[in-house]
């Protein structure tokens, strides 16, 4: 008997589920569009019951972000771990977990593969999973966002950038 299909709900993390600062509400100092410190962390009004809502109707959740520059001294790697585990661990305290997380930590000047609109992040994750690629969907809040669902062949919810997630599914 083959195997059950499952439908996945590929979801972007700044902007869409948490704050991403703006370039105006940056101080000096720090550097706009990163969540480097817990203090940064703000989850998006409906994130909660949106990430239930999908999970209610049948989705796995899968974060696919790319972060600039992650891993440099511009953004070192813990400044990053720190807010995103925060994150995690609320997401878990209300039952929601996703089951892949992948980043991509290089700048667009790198042209590398997993960058989104592009591909690669999914490359291994596509070859060990059954995916239902009728019915998943890519949830992002740029264009770049945009462009991964139509790369991958797949419905894109927009959310406009630190506003209320709010998908009908």
């Amino acid at each position: 008997m083959p195997r059950k299909q499952i439908k996945y709900a590929f979801i972007d993390r700044d902007g869409t589920l948490i704050y991403e600062p703006t370039p105006e509400d940056t101080k000096p100092g720090d550097i706009p569009y990163q969540i480097d410190s817990i203090e940064k962390l703000k989850i998006l009004p409906g994130v909660i019951s949106g990430l239930k809502k999908l999970l209610s109707a049948g989705y796995k959740l899968v974060m696919v972000s790319n972060q600039d520059g992650l891993g440099t001294n511009l953004f070192p790697t813990q400044t990053f771990i720190s807010p995103q585990n925060k994150l995690l661990e609320m997401l878990k305290e209300n039952r929601i977990t996703f089951e892949k997380i992948l980043i991509c930590p290089h700048l667009p000047k790198d042209n590398c593969d997993c960058r989104k609109p592009k591909t690669g992040l999914l490359d291994e994750f596509k070859k060990m999973k059954d995916i239902n690629w009728i019915d998943s969907i890519v949830i992002g809040n740029s264009q770049a966002d945009k462009k991964f669902a139509k790369n991958l062949g797949l419905i894109f919810i927009k959310i406009k950038t630190n506003t209320t997630f709010k998908i009908n599914i």
